[in-house]
This record gives C-alpha cells, structure tokens and sequence, in this order.
C-alpha cells in the first residue's frame, strides 16, 4: 500500500539482556506499507500486519466484519487508511511496545534501577516491568498520589519470590524515585 508520504518510525530503544547495554533500533523509513492481510471468518475479524511493525491492526471484527460481507482489496485498504489517520507515523510508532529506556527519567525507570542495583532483576513472570511503565506513564504526581499501591506492588512481588520486605524501605525507594524523577524532569 502506497502512502501519500514518506514517513519515518523511530522504534523505542530497549535493553539487550546478553550485554545488559540500551540498543536504539535505526528508524525505519517507508513510502509504501508491505501488508498481510488475514481474513479469520470463524473468529469474525480481518487484521493487518504490516512489516517492521511489531502490532497486527484489527480492521473488522464482529458486526462490522458481517457487516462487510464479501469485501474487497480496496475496501480493506481503505479501512486501514481510517485507521492510519492523518498522522501514520505517530499511530504506527504507537503499535511498537513501550520500553522503560524511552523515559529513562521516570519514576517506574528509576524505581527498577534502584532495585536492580540491589541485585534484583525483573523476571518474565513478573508484574515488575508493566508496574513501572504504569508508573512512567500515570507520572509524577500520580505515584505521589498512589504511594501505598506501588508499596504494596513491592510487596507482593517480594513474597511471591520469597525475599524479606520492610515496608519503610520499600517506601523510602518510591519516594526517592518519585524525587529524582522530579529533578531529571526539572
């Protein structure tokens, strides 16, 4: 699919777990969008996936996808279109997955390095990582507002892991966090 412009992606930088080192991905730059379509009739939905990006778009899906009947190229073309808008960079860029290394100032950022710096590391099972990106996003203020919550997410992670917890300290880490975010942000 041709767009009416060329358009440049810069995916977020993320952490390389062999080398422990922020790698920042080249940005991708397109003029034409390379798309698979998928057609699921027993699940009522139509996705594309475009390549180089890491999120399929769901175009049709239940009354909608009835709705449709027998479409055409164009058709579904055009709905991805609509869903491109008029900035198809920023909602591209939105369908990568965010990284704590985008906001390395934010409060779930520092958090998780202040911990990590304990000996501490997040694990795939682990809430740890979408915590601290609802920290970073949610901002400042809101962790301030929502102290007890972040307390009481160390909290559980700890015991799901079997190490000690000392509420104070877990709450002296978030204010410092929240403290220091202030300052990087100015």
């Amino acid at each position: 699919m041709n767009l009416n412009q060329t358009i440049t992606l810069n995916p977020p930088p993320y952490t390389d777990t062999n080398t422990n080192k922020v790698i920042t991905p080249p940005p991708i730059v397109m003029d034409v969008l390379d798309v698979t379509y998928s057609d699921n009739p027993l699940n009522k939905n139509v996705i594309a996936n475009i390549k180089n990006i890491p999120s399929a778009i769901g175009l049709l899906h239940g009354a909608d996808y009835d709705a449709a009947g027998d479409y055409s190229q164009a058709f579904i073309e055009n709905k991805l279109r609509q869903y491109l808008g008029n900035d198809p960079a920023a909602t591209l860029r939105a369908l990568f997955p965010k990284t704590l290394e985008e906001n390395p100032n934010g409060a779930g950022t520092i958090l998780t390095g202040m911990i990590s710096a304990l000996g501490i590391k997040s694990s795939s099972t682990c809430s740890c990582r979408r915590h601290a990106l609802e920290m970073n996003e949610k901002g400042n203020d809101w962790c301030d507002q929502n102290i007890d919550t972040i307390v009481s997410w160390l909290k559980e992670e700890s015991s799901k892991r079997g190490l000690p917890f000392v509420e104070t300290v877990g709450r002296m880490m978030v204010n410092r966090a929240i403290s220091k975010s202030r300052k990087l942000q100015g």
